[in-house]
């Protein structure tokens, strides 16, 4: 992800449909795993820190790693929760020998180009029954110019990502797609895009006042998930447990 783009995040991940109905999602999917009372937790690329203040509940030790220094300053500037400049393969001198109890990457794991090697890492890094908890985007048929902007290196299916962690020593816990219900009309997008050769972000796109109405079709997956897992979506969500 370029710099100046990362910046630009700080906006989005604030107001745009995409990001406040994902992190609703997230924050369930969190829950509903019940952590214990002060676990440790490690957010690694946090941006300017919407999740680190979203997602978690209250009993839990935040600890945040971030790769721009403009946004984990910013990050740290918003509150006590510790965010230290690094990334998933070089992590900051402080935090090299510290263990957690979870360790959390949205929409992270698809820009470490050795993704199996940083799984294998992160193992290391939690304690006996830790979790893991990853979203990815989903379908490397559906590449796009978005991948392009923000420097991907692949797009996972269940099968690909249970198969590299389970490869890496975890034990998944759960695994379901996600962005369901708009699946058809951003596939849509996606081949338009293809079709015109469209340039920059999806995010450089404004539906107006429609937007809400993708915020509460997305949003309302929260629900559906914690019934059932979804068959097919733009991403995927994973927890894996280290075993004890």
């Amino acid at each position: 992800m370029d710099n100046e783009f990362s910046q630009a995040y700080r906006d989005l991940e604030k107001h745009h449909w995409w990001f406040r109905a994902r992190r609703e999602i997230l924050r369930s999917q969190i829950t509903s795993a019940n952590l214990p009372e002060a676990s440790e937790v490690l957010e690694i690329g946090v941006g300017s820190g919407e999740n680190l203040y979203s997602l978690y509940p209250d009993h839990v030790r935040l600890t945040g790693i971030e790769p721009f220094e403009d946004n984990a300053r910013y990050a740290n500037d918003r509150g006590e929760i510790p965010v230290y400049t690094g990334t998933a393969e070089q992590w900051p001198p402080e935090l090299r020998t510290r263990t957690f109890d979870a360790i959390c990457l949205f929409d992270v794991l698809e820009h470490i180009e050795d993704d199996s090697t940083a799984l294998q890492s992160f193992i290391t890094h939690l304690n006996p029954g830790g979790l893991l908890f990853l979203s990815v985007p989903a379908y490397q048929w559906m590449w796009g110019r978005q991948d392009e902007v923000s420097h991907h290196y692949r797009r996972y299916t269940y099968k690909m990502l249970s198969k590299r962690l389970q490869d890496a020593g975890f034990l998944i816990e759960r695994s379901t797609y996600f962005n369901t219900l708009l699946f058809p009309a951003i596939v849509l997008q996606r081949m338009k895009q293809r079709l015109t050769r469209a340039e920059g972000s999806d995010f450089d796109q404004s539906y107006g006042k429609i937007e809400e109405l993708f915020y509460r079709i997305f949003r309302t997956e929260r629900q559906i998930l914690r019934a059932f897992p979804m068959p097919f979506g733009v991403s995927l969500f994973t927890s894996a447990r280290k075993p004890a």
